[in-house]
């Protein structure tokens, strides 16, 4: 995977949770490209996005792996 860039998430995180659109303080907003439910929360954790191979990947310090997002 290439990283895109990093930022961090605006104001509070509380983990995927399906339809939640993420925005990071770069101003792009991500939506997860499937359904995903798992609780952490955190506040303006550092945020990475990933491509690979034309999808992209949202990865949340703290939450163990990057989930496949699309640009909202």
């Amino acid at each position: 995977m290439q990283k895109i860039h990093d930022s961090h998430i605006i104001d509070e995180f509380e983990g995927w949770n399906g339809d939640s659109i993420y925005q990071l303080d770069n101003g792009t907003l991500w939506r997860l490209a499937s359904y995903q439910y798992s609780y952490s929360y955190s506040y303006r954790p550092k945020a990475s996005i990933y491509s690979n191979q034309g999808k992209y990947f949202l990865e949340v310090e703290g939450m163990g792996k990057a989930v496949e997002v699309n640009q909202a």
